[in-house]
């Protein structure tokens, strides 16, 4: 079976999805607030881009990979029992210390595929400011291109209910709410869908004072094309074609500054039809290298973003 999948393209990965969740309702306000034409989309900012506030944070200066991350690239992947199963990870992730892979990819034994990032924070970044910058960056292509200058060309969400884009929990803004962005992953350009979720409905834990957490972001990813996600399959765990993300801010263990855990899991049918780009492993590597630039980036910007912007409210186009 999985010799036939592994020569499948996006576009049979894409019915198969289809086939096996129900179509999205797509209306004439859909259609006009998405921009599906990748045409429009570019690298950087242009023109009026640098007429916006929030210009002056635009740095397309790349960070340095660490060595810790590095070597995990090259050590990858790693054997299975290096790596902790989505329904361990809640447990896992809400302890003090390391995990034994932290920097590095390896494929389970059921098929599916685990992704560990580390990456440094400032000692001034909250779990207030992460729900705020993904409550407040996911309507503007240009406040998107801010975390990966080099790597995001385009943003957009429907619109938003005024209720909820002003609920005064960041968090609660962005939750249930799907981003669909277009980013350069690798040197393949890549539409998501980006569903974020309570991270409680996996079991994620915000914030545990006792093993440092700050903070937890989670979401449901779909390649290849814009859809709305159910957000209550986040009660059924990882699927078979369904993939995970969570970013953890947690103080470090030493108390010297901050750091950013992230986690990836991809379902073993959904890694079975990557062909683009070279399979599973060249995806696995080229978005570890993605997740920490974006992730490094984020830091040295947003303590002053948030400072200036906290009360600007994201309600769509």
């Amino acid at each position: 079976m999985y010799s036939l999948l592994s020569v499948w393209t996006p576009v049979a990965l894409y019915f198969l999805r289809a086939s096996a969740t129900p179509s999205p309702h797509v209306g004439p306000l859909f259609a006009r607030q998405i921009d599906r034409n990748d045409k429009n989309y570019y690298i950087g900012y242009h023109g009026d881009d640098f007429e916006t506030p929030y210009a002056k944070y635009f740095n397309a200066t790349q960070p340095t990979l660490s060595e810790e991350f590095i070597s995990g690239l090259q050590e990858s992947p790693y054997p299975h029992d290096l790596t902790v199963d989505i329904s361990d990870a809640p447990k896992a992730l809400n302890q003090p210390g390391y995990l034994e892979l932290e920097n590095g990819f390896s494929r389970l034994s059921d098929g599916s595929l685990s992704l560990t990032i580390h990456t440094e924070a400032p000692s001034g970044l909250t779990g207030e400011m992460l729900d705020w910058w993904f409550s407040w960056h996911t309507n503007d292509t240009r406040k998107y291109k801010l975390w990966n200058p080099g790597a995001h060309q385009y943003a957009a969400i429907n619109p938003i209910a005024k209720e909820k884009s002003s609920q005064k929990s960041y968090s609660e803004r962005y939750w249930n709410v799907t981003s669909f962005v277009d980013e350069y992953i690798g040197t393949t350009p890549y539409k998501l869908s980006i569903s974020f979720f309570e991270p409680s409905l996996m079991g994620f834990s915000k914030e545990n004072n006792e093993s440092g957490v700050l903070g937890m972001v989670s979401a449901f990813v779909s390649l290849f094309q814009y859809e709305d996600q159910n957000i209550a399959q986040a009660k059924q765990g990882l699927g078979p074609l369904t993939a995970v993300l969570v970013h953890q801010l947690r103080r470090k263990p030493n108390g010297r500054g901050n750091e950013f855990r992230s986690r990836f899991w991809f379902g073993n049918l959904l890694v079975a039809g990557m062909s683009v780009a070279g399979g599973s492993e060249k995806l696995a590597h080229d978005l570890s290298v993605h997740c920490f630039n974006e992730m490094s980036h984020l830091g040295t910007f947003l303590p002053g973003l948030f400072e200036e912007f906290k009360m600007d409210v994201s309600v769509g186009y």
